[in-house]
């Protein structure tokens, strides 16, 4: 039942699976607190991505449907579905459900009526896919921990981590504007580990976020002001706006 936080937090699971974790949820005190980091890890990225769609999206829409003509009914003779719960993988659901959220803005102000903007949006999909992918994986991770940190300049940021897939993912939430020629870059860090990059973040508006791998070592997250490009010498510099222990 401890595996399936990720999943109930997505709402990637069966009927009869959620109604399993649900009871569990009232005798496990740590599965319930995970549930609540995760539900909120979740919601700060659908935020981040969210995009008003353009005007007169919904009336091109409606127009096309009304033009539309739907596939004929099948025919042929397939085997009857079994009744009853089907298990879906945990991975693809939650996936999807994260994914989701990434591809809500790309298809908003997109008319899929030439070949040529079918292979736009092929291409802007593929690339969402790439980048939201490793996410939703992390968040089904069934030894995923989070950590909400706060800077004591403001904002803060949460920070997700898997030791079983050996990747760690940073989400700032309104951390300061840095000047311009500066970015924020991420660090793993430990007593036995040299600091070792990240991933950069640009200052300024919340839901900017980073993913990296290689944890072996690392017990501290950290974020420092760093010139663009990222911190010259491989170290982070004196300007450190935030650390946490890792939550893994």
């Amino acid at each position: 039942m401890h595996t399936l936080a990720g999943a109930y937090a997505l709402d990637a699971l069966s009927e009869v699976e959620r109604a399993q974790f649900r009871r569990h949820l009232d005798q496990c005190d740590s599965c319930a607190q995970e549930v609540r980091e995760l539900r909120e890890t979740a919601a700060r990225l659908g935020a981040a991505m969210d995009e008003q769609p353009p005007s007169g999206l919904k009336d091109r829409v409606l127009a096309d449907m009304r033009t539309t003509r739907q596939l004929p009914p099948r025919t042929d003779s397939a085997e009857p579905r079994p009744r009853g719960p089907r298990r879906w993988p945990m991975l693809i659901a939650a996936a999807a459900a994260v994914i989701g959220l990434a591809l809500a803005g790309v298809f908003g102000g997109i008319a899929l009526h030439t070949s040529s903007q079918l292979t736009t949006a092929q291409s802007e999909l593929d690339a969402a896919r790439a980048r939201y992918l490793p996410v939703a994986e992390l968040l089904t991770a069934p030894d995923v921990r989070t950590e909400h940190v706060a800077s004591p300049r403001g904002g803060g940021g949460t920070v997700v981590a898997s030791r079983k897939l050996d990747r760690v993912m940073f989400l700032q939430s309104g951390l300061p504007p840095v000047r311009s020629g500066q970015v924020y870059e991420a660090w793993l860090m430990g007593p036995d580990l040299a600091p070792r990059p990240a991933g950069l973040l640009p200052g300024g508006p919340s839901g900017s976020l980073v993913v990296a791998h290689g944890l072996a070592g690392a017990e501290q997250f950290a974020v420092s002001v760093e010139q663009a490009g990222g911190s010259p010498s491989g170290k982070p510099s004196n300007d450190v706006v935030l650390v946490t222990p890792m939550p893994a």
